[in-house]
Protein backbone atom coordinates (compact mmCIF):
# COMPACT_ATOMS: atom_id res chain seq x y z
CA UNK A 1 0.00 0.00 0.00
CA UNK A 2 3.22 2.35 0.62
CA UNK A 3 4.28 2.35 -2.69
CA UNK A 4 0.82 3.49 -4.46
CA UNK A 5 0.40 6.00 -1.55
CA UNK A 6 3.53 7.74 -2.59
CA UNK A 7 3.20 7.48 -6.35
CA UNK A 8 -0.43 9.47 -5.67
CA UNK A 9 1.26 12.00 -3.78
CA UNK A 10 3.97 12.73 -6.12
CA UNK A 11 1.20 12.60 -8.60
CA UNK A 12 -1.27 15.07 -7.02
CA UNK A 13 1.95 17.68 -5.48
CA UNK A 14 3.80 17.39 -9.08
CA UNK A 15 0.03 18.07 -11.00
CA UNK A 16 -1.00 21.15 -8.53
CA UNK A 17 2.24 22.82 -9.37
CA UNK A 18 1.94 22.83 -12.64
CA UNK A 19 -1.99 23.70 -12.90
CA UNK A 20 -0.54 26.54 -10.53
CA UNK A 21 2.06 27.52 -13.18
CA UNK A 22 -0.15 27.21 -16.46
CA UNK A 23 -2.82 29.39 -14.42
CA UNK A 24 -0.37 32.06 -13.51
CA UNK A 25 1.36 32.42 -17.30
CA UNK A 26 -2.15 33.25 -18.61
CA UNK A 27 -2.86 35.45 -15.91
CA UNK A 28 0.76 37.02 -17.03
CA UNK A 29 -0.97 37.34 -20.36
CA UNK A 30 -4.47 38.89 -19.14
CA UNK A 31 -2.61 41.78 -17.30
CA UNK A 32 -0.43 42.65 -20.00
CA UNK A 33 -3.61 42.91 -22.50
CA UNK A 34 -5.04 45.43 -19.75
CA UNK A 35 -1.77 47.10 -18.40
CA UNK A 36 0.25 47.23 -21.72
CA UNK A 37 4.50 46.97 -21.93
CA UNK A 38 4.60 49.83 -19.55
CA UNK A 39 2.51 48.81 -16.56
CA UNK A 40 3.43 45.01 -17.00
CA UNK A 41 7.52 46.96 -16.58
CA UNK A 42 6.07 48.65 -13.68
CA UNK A 43 4.77 45.13 -11.99
CA UNK A 44 7.75 42.92 -12.97
CA UNK A 45 9.82 46.00 -11.18
CA UNK A 46 7.66 45.91 -8.33
CA UNK A 47 7.06 41.99 -8.15
CA UNK A 48 11.50 41.58 -7.78
CA UNK A 49 10.87 44.03 -4.92
CA UNK A 50 8.47 41.75 -3.46
CA UNK A 51 10.46 38.37 -4.45
CA UNK A 52 13.56 39.50 -2.84
CA UNK A 53 11.87 40.44 0.39
CA UNK A 54 10.04 37.48 0.30
CA UNK A 55 13.01 35.45 0.10
CA UNK A 56 14.97 36.57 2.56
CA UNK A 57 12.26 36.39 5.16
CA UNK A 58 11.14 32.94 4.24
CA UNK A 59 14.64 31.64 2.95
CA UNK A 60 14.77 28.27 3.39
CA UNK A 61 12.69 27.79 6.62
CA UNK A 62 9.42 25.71 4.75
CA UNK A 63 12.05 22.85 3.69
CA UNK A 64 13.76 22.44 6.77
CA UNK A 65 10.49 22.28 8.62
CA UNK A 66 9.37 19.87 6.50
CA UNK A 67 13.00 17.86 6.77
CA UNK A 68 12.74 17.96 10.51
CA UNK A 69 9.11 17.08 10.49
CA UNK A 70 9.58 14.21 8.61
CA UNK A 71 12.50 13.13 10.49
CA UNK A 72 10.69 13.69 13.93
CA UNK A 73 7.15 14.88 13.88
CA UNK A 74 7.19 16.15 18.04
CA UNK A 75 10.02 18.09 17.52
CA UNK A 76 8.90 19.25 13.81
CA UNK A 77 5.98 20.92 15.47
CA UNK A 78 8.25 22.20 18.91
CA UNK A 79 10.62 23.94 16.32
CA UNK A 80 7.45 24.72 14.16
CA UNK A 81 5.36 26.62 17.24
CA UNK A 82 9.03 29.06 18.01
CA UNK A 83 9.74 29.40 14.25
CA UNK A 84 6.21 30.49 13.20
CA UNK A 85 6.06 33.39 15.53
CA UNK A 86 9.67 34.74 14.46
CA UNK A 87 8.39 34.29 10.90
CA UNK A 88 4.77 36.42 11.18
CA UNK A 89 6.33 39.06 13.30
CA UNK A 90 9.59 39.06 10.44
CA UNK A 91 6.62 39.50 7.65
CA UNK A 92 4.71 41.96 10.05
CA UNK A 93 7.65 44.32 10.24
CA UNK A 94 9.11 44.13 6.83
CA UNK A 95 5.32 44.68 5.47
CA UNK A 96 5.51 47.70 7.41
CA UNK A 97 8.70 48.90 6.40
CA UNK A 98 7.95 48.44 2.65
CA UNK A 99 5.25 50.36 2.74
CA UNK A 100 6.56 53.31 4.69
CA UNK A 101 9.44 52.93 2.72
CA UNK A 102 8.20 52.56 -0.75
CA UNK A 103 8.65 55.87 -2.11
CA UNK A 104 12.63 55.36 -1.37
CA UNK A 105 12.52 52.17 -2.65
CA UNK A 106 10.26 53.66 -5.94
CA UNK A 107 13.30 56.31 -6.52
CA UNK A 108 15.85 53.72 -6.08
CA UNK A 109 14.07 51.91 -9.29
CA UNK A 110 14.02 54.81 -11.19
CA UNK A 111 10.12 55.99 -11.58
CA UNK A 112 8.44 57.45 -8.30
CA UNK A 113 5.50 55.62 -10.38
CA UNK A 114 6.24 52.73 -8.07
CA UNK A 115 5.17 53.57 -4.95
CA UNK A 116 1.51 52.76 -4.74
CA UNK A 117 2.58 49.64 -5.99
CA UNK A 118 4.85 48.85 -3.80
CA UNK A 119 2.20 49.95 -0.62
CA UNK A 120 -0.48 47.72 -1.99
CA UNK A 121 1.83 44.23 -2.12
CA UNK A 122 3.32 45.40 1.51
CA UNK A 123 0.23 43.35 2.85
CA UNK A 124 1.62 39.84 0.92
CA UNK A 125 4.81 40.35 2.51
CA UNK A 126 2.98 39.97 6.16
CA UNK A 127 0.88 36.87 5.38
CA UNK A 128 2.87 35.04 3.10
CA UNK A 129 6.05 34.05 5.08
CA UNK A 130 3.83 32.40 7.25
CA UNK A 131 1.68 30.46 4.67
CA UNK A 132 4.88 29.08 3.27
CA UNK A 133 6.31 27.91 6.32
CA UNK A 134 2.59 26.09 7.82
CA UNK A 135 2.66 24.23 3.77
CA UNK A 136 6.75 23.72 4.84
CA UNK A 137 5.56 21.97 7.99
CA UNK A 138 2.30 20.63 6.65
CA UNK A 139 4.69 18.43 3.95
CA UNK A 140 6.82 17.07 6.43
CA UNK A 141 3.22 15.37 8.21
CA UNK A 142 2.55 14.48 4.29
CA UNK A 143 -0.51 16.23 4.30
CA UNK A 144 0.54 16.66 0.26
CA UNK A 145 -3.47 16.57 -1.23
CA UNK A 146 -4.80 19.51 1.54
CA UNK A 147 -1.25 21.86 0.29
CA UNK A 148 -2.24 21.06 -3.63
CA UNK A 149 -5.48 22.42 -2.89
CA UNK A 150 -4.51 25.64 -0.67
CA UNK A 151 -2.05 26.20 -3.80
CA UNK A 152 -4.70 26.36 -6.03
CA UNK A 153 -7.03 27.86 -4.08
CA UNK A 154 -4.28 30.37 -3.61
CA UNK A 155 -3.88 30.76 -7.33
CA UNK A 156 -7.59 31.10 -8.24
CA UNK A 157 -8.29 33.74 -5.60
CA UNK A 158 -5.08 35.86 -6.41
CA UNK A 159 -6.04 36.16 -10.20
CA UNK A 160 -9.59 36.64 -9.88
CA UNK A 161 -8.74 40.06 -7.87
CA UNK A 162 -6.00 40.71 -9.92
CA UNK A 163 -7.77 41.14 -12.88
CA UNK A 164 -10.86 42.44 -11.29
CA UNK A 165 -8.92 45.46 -9.80
CA UNK A 166 -6.85 45.85 -12.78
CA UNK A 167 -10.15 46.53 -14.64
CA UNK A 168 -12.04 48.81 -12.38
CA UNK A 169 -8.92 51.22 -11.88
CA UNK A 170 -7.51 51.21 -14.90
CA UNK A 171 -9.72 54.96 -14.99
CA UNK A 172 -7.22 55.74 -12.60
CA UNK A 173 -4.29 55.61 -14.59
CA UNK A 174 -1.82 52.91 -15.31
CA UNK A 175 0.62 53.38 -11.77
CA UNK A 176 -3.57 52.69 -9.98
CA UNK A 177 -3.97 49.81 -12.03
CA UNK A 178 -0.67 48.13 -11.29
CA UNK A 179 -0.91 48.76 -7.35
CA UNK A 180 -4.00 47.19 -7.71
CA UNK A 181 -3.23 44.35 -9.67
CA UNK A 182 -0.56 43.71 -6.42
CA UNK A 183 -3.57 43.17 -4.03
CA UNK A 184 -3.98 40.10 -5.87
CA UNK A 185 -1.39 38.47 -3.93
CA UNK A 186 -2.17 39.33 -0.37
CA UNK A 187 -6.03 38.21 -1.23
CA UNK A 188 -4.86 34.51 -2.11
CA UNK A 189 -2.81 34.23 0.46
CA UNK A 190 -4.98 34.98 3.17
CA UNK A 191 -7.89 33.35 1.82
CA UNK A 192 -5.60 29.97 1.18
CA UNK A 193 -4.60 30.73 5.23
CA UNK A 194 -8.00 30.69 6.38
CA UNK A 195 -8.26 27.38 4.08
CA UNK A 196 -5.44 25.56 5.93
CA UNK A 197 -6.13 26.82 9.22
CA UNK A 198 -10.18 26.41 9.19
CA UNK A 199 -9.62 22.15 7.82
CA UNK A 200 -6.97 21.69 10.41
CA UNK A 201 -9.01 23.32 13.06
CA UNK A 202 -12.37 21.61 11.75
CA UNK A 203 -11.26 18.30 10.44
CA UNK A 204 -10.69 14.57 12.13
CA UNK A 205 -8.39 13.22 9.22
CA UNK A 206 -6.09 16.11 9.27
CA UNK A 207 -5.26 16.65 13.04
CA UNK A 208 -2.27 17.44 14.37
CA UNK A 209 -1.77 14.44 16.58
CA UNK A 210 1.37 13.15 17.10
CA UNK A 211 1.10 10.47 19.79
CA UNK A 212 1.35 7.34 17.33
CA UNK A 213 5.03 8.89 16.15
CA UNK A 214 7.59 6.83 18.59
CA UNK A 215 9.80 9.28 19.99
CA UNK A 216 11.49 10.07 23.18
CA UNK A 217 12.11 13.57 22.56
CA UNK A 218 10.16 15.88 24.83
CA UNK A 219 11.90 19.16 24.36
CA UNK A 220 14.25 20.38 21.37
CA UNK A 221 17.69 19.16 21.30
CA UNK A 222 20.74 21.67 20.77
CA UNK A 223 21.85 19.42 17.99
CA UNK A 224 18.12 19.73 16.33
CA UNK A 225 17.91 23.39 16.37
CA UNK A 226 21.81 23.90 15.29
CA UNK A 227 20.81 22.06 12.29
CA UNK A 228 17.53 23.46 11.34
CA UNK A 229 19.16 26.65 11.42
CA UNK A 230 22.18 25.18 9.03
CA UNK A 231 19.40 23.83 7.30
CA UNK A 232 17.16 27.20 6.64
CA UNK A 233 20.38 29.42 6.14
CA UNK A 234 22.03 26.94 3.47
CA UNK A 235 18.87 27.15 0.97
CA UNK A 236 18.63 30.67 1.92
CA UNK A 237 21.86 31.03 0.25
CA UNK A 238 20.81 29.28 -2.94
CA UNK A 239 17.62 30.83 -3.40
CA UNK A 240 18.44 34.69 -2.78
CA UNK A 241 20.16 34.23 -6.01
CA UNK A 242 17.86 34.66 -8.39
CA UNK A 243 15.79 37.03 -6.72
CA UNK A 244 18.78 39.35 -6.10
CA UNK A 245 19.68 39.00 -9.39
CA UNK A 246 15.59 40.00 -10.85
CA UNK A 247 15.88 43.08 -8.46
CA UNK A 248 19.41 44.18 -9.76
CA UNK A 249 17.93 43.85 -13.40
CA UNK A 250 14.75 46.09 -12.80
CA UNK A 251 17.54 48.51 -11.99
CA UNK A 252 20.14 48.15 -14.25
CA UNK A 253 18.15 47.45 -17.78
CA UNK A 254 15.68 50.63 -17.69
CA UNK A 255 18.73 52.64 -16.20
CA UNK A 256 21.19 51.51 -19.17
CA UNK A 257 17.97 51.97 -21.82
CA UNK A 258 17.96 55.60 -20.39
CA UNK A 259 21.37 55.76 -21.33
CA UNK A 260 21.63 54.46 -24.88
CA UNK A 261 18.68 57.58 -25.20
CA UNK A 262 15.15 56.21 -24.31
CA UNK A 263 12.55 58.17 -22.21
CA UNK A 264 11.62 56.79 -18.38
CA UNK A 265 7.86 55.67 -20.13
CA UNK A 266 9.96 53.69 -23.20
CA UNK A 267 12.93 52.14 -20.86
CA UNK A 268 10.27 50.61 -18.44
CA UNK A 269 8.24 49.48 -21.45
CA UNK A 270 10.85 47.65 -22.98
CA UNK A 271 12.17 46.10 -19.83
CA UNK A 272 7.84 44.91 -19.67
CA UNK A 273 8.46 43.64 -23.47
CA UNK A 274 11.65 41.26 -22.35
CA UNK A 275 10.86 40.09 -18.45
CA UNK A 276 6.96 40.54 -18.95
CA UNK A 277 6.40 39.37 -22.37
CA UNK A 278 9.07 37.40 -24.41
CA UNK A 279 10.54 35.45 -21.31
CA UNK A 280 7.15 34.81 -19.83
CA UNK A 281 6.37 32.94 -22.98
CA UNK A 282 10.18 31.92 -23.83
CA UNK A 283 9.85 30.16 -19.98
CA UNK A 284 6.39 28.15 -20.61
CA UNK A 285 7.78 24.69 -22.41
CA UNK A 286 10.35 24.46 -19.55
CA UNK A 287 7.15 23.70 -17.58
CA UNK A 288 6.87 20.26 -18.23
CA UNK A 289 11.26 19.59 -17.90
CA UNK A 290 10.54 20.83 -14.26
CA UNK A 291 7.82 18.92 -13.59
CA UNK A 292 9.79 15.95 -14.66
CA UNK A 293 12.77 16.70 -12.79
CA UNK A 294 10.42 17.40 -9.41
CA UNK A 295 9.39 13.57 -10.37
CA UNK A 296 12.11 11.92 -10.76
CA UNK A 297 14.31 13.75 -7.02
CA UNK A 298 12.85 11.54 -5.25
CA UNK A 299 13.88 8.73 -7.71
CA UNK A 300 17.25 8.95 -8.43
CA UNK A 301 18.17 10.42 -4.58
CA UNK A 302 17.23 6.66 -3.83
CA UNK A 303 18.54 5.16 -6.15
CA UNK A 304 22.33 6.40 -5.81
CA UNK A 305 21.93 5.94 -2.24
CA UNK A 306 20.97 2.13 -2.54
CA UNK A 307 23.75 1.91 -4.30
CA UNK A 308 21.91 1.76 -7.74
CA UNK A 309 24.42 3.90 -9.98
CA UNK A 310 23.61 2.40 -13.41
CA UNK A 311 19.59 2.96 -12.53
CA UNK A 312 20.50 6.46 -11.34
CA UNK A 313 22.85 6.62 -14.83
CA UNK A 314 20.08 5.40 -17.23
CA UNK A 315 16.93 7.64 -15.56
CA UNK A 316 19.06 10.49 -15.62
CA UNK A 317 20.49 9.72 -19.33
CA UNK A 318 17.15 9.29 -20.40
CA UNK A 319 15.64 12.40 -18.58
CA UNK A 320 18.31 14.29 -20.29
CA UNK A 321 16.98 13.02 -23.76
CA UNK A 322 14.04 14.14 -22.68
CA UNK A 323 14.98 17.42 -22.24
CA UNK A 324 16.90 17.71 -25.29
CA UNK A 325 14.20 16.67 -27.76
CA UNK A 326 11.73 19.17 -25.86
CA UNK A 327 14.06 21.87 -25.58
CA UNK A 328 15.45 21.26 -29.47
CA UNK A 329 11.62 21.41 -30.50
CA UNK A 330 10.69 24.47 -28.60
CA UNK A 331 13.65 26.23 -29.48
CA UNK A 332 12.31 25.52 -33.16
CA UNK A 333 8.86 26.75 -32.22
CA UNK A 334 9.57 30.21 -30.78
CA UNK A 335 11.95 31.12 -33.26
CA UNK A 336 10.15 30.39 -36.40
CA UNK A 337 6.32 31.30 -34.80
CA UNK A 338 7.58 34.36 -32.35
CA UNK A 339 5.57 36.70 -34.32
CA UNK A 340 2.60 34.33 -34.51
CA UNK A 341 2.95 33.83 -30.64
CA UNK A 342 3.10 37.47 -29.57
CA UNK A 343 0.18 38.46 -31.92
CA UNK A 344 -2.13 35.12 -30.63
CA UNK A 345 -1.19 35.78 -26.88
CA UNK A 346 -0.54 39.76 -26.65
CA UNK A 347 -2.34 40.95 -29.82
CA UNK A 348 0.78 42.96 -31.30
CA UNK A 349 4.23 41.92 -32.31
CA UNK A 350 5.98 43.62 -29.99
CA UNK A 351 7.50 40.61 -28.14
CA UNK A 352 8.65 38.85 -31.26
CA UNK A 353 12.65 39.89 -31.34
CA UNK A 354 12.60 39.07 -27.78
CA UNK A 355 10.88 35.56 -28.16
CA UNK A 356 13.26 34.51 -31.33
CA UNK A 357 16.40 35.84 -29.52
CA UNK A 358 15.42 33.56 -26.16
CA UNK A 359 14.50 30.50 -27.84
CA UNK A 360 16.91 28.72 -26.94
CA UNK A 361 15.71 28.86 -23.16
CA UNK A 362 13.66 26.09 -22.96
CA UNK A 363 16.87 24.29 -23.89
CA UNK A 364 19.35 25.34 -21.43
CA UNK A 365 17.36 25.99 -18.41
CA UNK A 366 15.66 22.15 -19.21
CA UNK A 367 19.39 21.14 -18.92
CA UNK A 368 20.14 23.34 -16.31
CA UNK A 369 17.15 21.88 -14.27
CA UNK A 370 17.79 18.57 -14.71
CA UNK A 371 21.21 18.51 -14.25
CA UNK A 372 21.01 20.21 -10.31
CA UNK A 373 18.42 17.65 -9.39
CA UNK A 374 20.81 14.87 -10.73
CA UNK A 375 23.62 16.58 -8.28
CA UNK A 376 21.56 16.82 -5.33
CA UNK A 377 20.41 13.39 -5.90
CA UNK A 378 24.32 12.51 -5.75
CA UNK A 379 24.11 15.09 -2.41
CA UNK A 380 26.59 18.31 -4.07
CA UNK A 381 24.68 20.95 -3.69
CA UNK A 382 27.65 23.44 -3.67
CA UNK A 383 28.24 22.65 -7.78
CA UNK A 384 24.66 24.24 -8.80
CA UNK A 385 25.09 27.28 -6.27
CA UNK A 386 28.27 27.71 -7.91
CA UNK A 387 27.37 27.81 -11.29
CA UNK A 388 24.57 29.65 -10.48
CA UNK A 389 26.12 32.68 -8.79
CA UNK A 390 28.85 32.98 -12.12
CA UNK A 391 26.21 32.89 -14.29
CA UNK A 392 24.20 35.96 -12.60
CA UNK A 393 27.46 37.20 -12.41
CA UNK A 394 28.10 37.05 -15.82
CA UNK A 395 24.86 38.18 -17.02
CA UNK A 396 24.25 41.01 -15.03
CA UNK A 397 27.38 42.36 -16.12
CA UNK A 398 26.92 41.43 -19.93
CA UNK A 399 23.34 43.44 -19.52
CA UNK A 400 25.12 46.55 -17.97
CA UNK A 401 27.36 47.03 -21.01
CA UNK A 402 25.59 45.53 -24.16
CA UNK A 403 21.89 47.23 -23.59
CA UNK A 404 23.54 50.56 -23.23
CA UNK A 405 24.58 49.85 -26.75
CA UNK A 406 22.09 51.81 -29.30
CA UNK A 407 19.97 49.31 -31.24
CA UNK A 408 21.09 46.12 -29.15
CA UNK A 409 18.51 46.51 -26.93
CA UNK A 410 16.60 43.07 -27.43
CA UNK A 411 20.05 41.10 -28.33
CA UNK A 412 21.72 42.62 -25.26
CA UNK A 413 18.90 41.11 -22.56
CA UNK A 414 18.45 37.91 -24.56
CA UNK A 415 22.30 37.46 -24.47
CA UNK A 416 22.63 38.57 -20.44
CA UNK A 417 19.45 35.77 -20.13
CA UNK A 418 21.39 33.32 -22.64
CA UNK A 419 24.65 33.34 -20.85
CA UNK A 420 22.94 32.77 -17.19
CA UNK A 421 21.48 29.57 -18.36
CA UNK A 422 24.41 28.47 -20.65
CA UNK A 423 26.93 28.83 -18.14
CA UNK A 424 25.13 27.23 -15.29
CA UNK A 425 24.05 24.31 -17.30
CA UNK A 426 27.56 23.90 -18.40
CA UNK A 427 29.12 23.88 -14.94
CA UNK A 428 26.62 21.52 -14.09
CA UNK A 429 27.35 19.01 -16.82
CA UNK A 430 31.29 19.33 -16.55
CA UNK A 431 30.81 17.36 -12.82
CA UNK A 432 28.32 15.43 -13.37
CA UNK A 433 29.63 13.58 -16.29
CA UNK A 434 32.25 12.30 -13.73
CA UNK A 435 29.78 10.79 -12.07
CA UNK A 436 27.52 9.64 -14.85
CA UNK A 437 29.95 8.18 -17.99
CA UNK A 438 28.00 8.30 -21.05
CA UNK A 439 24.96 11.13 -20.04
CA UNK A 440 25.20 12.61 -23.12
CA UNK A 441 25.10 9.75 -25.48
CA UNK A 442 22.38 9.39 -28.07
CA UNK A 443 21.91 13.54 -28.38
CA UNK A 444 23.18 14.10 -31.78
CA UNK A 445 20.49 11.50 -33.26
CA UNK A 446 17.87 13.22 -30.98
CA UNK A 447 18.86 16.30 -32.76
CA UNK A 448 18.61 15.13 -36.13
CA UNK A 449 14.77 13.43 -35.67
CA UNK A 450 13.54 16.54 -33.61
CA UNK A 451 14.82 18.61 -37.30
CA UNK A 452 13.11 16.33 -39.18
CA UNK A 453 10.08 15.83 -37.23
CA UNK A 454 9.94 19.62 -37.60
CA UNK A 455 10.19 19.80 -41.32
CA UNK A 456 7.57 16.93 -42.05
CA UNK A 457 5.11 18.34 -39.53
CA UNK A 458 5.50 21.60 -40.98
CA UNK A 459 5.34 20.43 -44.65
CA UNK A 460 1.96 18.45 -43.26
CA UNK A 461 0.79 21.25 -42.46
CA UNK A 462 1.46 23.44 -45.20
CA UNK A 463 -0.39 20.77 -47.65
CA UNK A 464 -3.40 20.00 -45.57
CA UNK A 465 -3.90 24.23 -45.91
CA UNK A 466 -3.50 23.99 -49.50
CA UNK A 467 -6.96 21.86 -49.48
CA UNK A 468 -8.24 23.15 -46.27
CA UNK A 469 -8.07 26.19 -45.40
CA UNK A 470 -8.43 27.11 -41.66
CA UNK A 471 -7.67 30.37 -39.07
CA UNK A 472 -5.32 30.63 -37.20
CA UNK A 473 -2.99 28.49 -39.30
CA UNK A 474 0.17 28.93 -37.20
CA UNK A 475 -1.85 27.47 -34.10
CA UNK A 476 -2.90 24.09 -35.72
CA UNK A 477 0.74 23.86 -37.08
CA UNK A 478 2.34 24.27 -33.91
CA UNK A 479 -0.19 21.70 -32.70
CA UNK A 480 0.68 19.69 -35.29
CA UNK A 481 4.67 19.80 -34.57
CA UNK A 482 4.16 19.51 -30.87
CA UNK A 483 2.00 16.09 -30.99
CA UNK A 484 4.40 14.64 -33.46
CA UNK A 485 7.34 15.59 -30.80
CA UNK A 486 4.91 14.34 -27.54
CA UNK A 487 4.10 11.01 -29.95
CA UNK A 488 7.69 10.44 -30.29
CA UNK A 489 9.05 10.91 -27.06
CA UNK A 490 5.85 8.47 -25.64
CA UNK A 491 7.15 6.28 -28.57
CA UNK A 492 10.08 6.24 -27.64
CA UNK A 493 10.41 6.15 -23.96
CA UNK A 494 7.49 5.05 -22.46
CA UNK A 495 7.61 1.89 -24.41
CA UNK A 496 11.46 0.75 -23.49
CA UNK A 497 12.27 2.25 -20.42
CA UNK A 498 8.72 2.39 -18.66
CA UNK A 499 10.22 0.81 -15.74
CA UNK A 500 12.78 3.75 -15.10
CA UNK A 501 10.37 6.24 -14.38
CA UNK A 502 8.08 3.95 -12.32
Amino acid sequence: MRLPELATQMALRTGAIFLVKVLGFFARIMLFRLLGSEGIGLYQMAYSVYALILTFIIGGFPTAISLSTARDRKQGWQLFKGSAIFLALSGVVLGFYCFGLATPISLLLGDAHLEFALQCIAPAIAIVPFLSFLRGFLQGMEYYGLIAVSEIIEQLFRIAVMIIITTAWLRFGIPNAVGGSMLGAPAGAFIALCFLLIVLVSSTNHKLNFNNKKTTSQRLKKPSIFLFIFTSLSILATRLIVPVSDFLDAIIIPHQLQAAGMSVSDAISVYGIITGMATTIVYMPTLVIFALAYTLSTKITTDWQAGRQDRFVRRIRSAMEIAWLWGCGSALVLFFYANDLSNLLFSNGLAETGIRYMSLVPLLSGIRELSTIALWGIGDKKTPLIGLIIGVICSLTLNYYLIAIPGFTYAGAAIGILSLELIAALWNMNTLRTYTKGILKGLTSSTIVIILFFAVSLFLAKLTFQVIHLPRQSIVEMMLIYGCLIFYILMRFLKNERRLIL
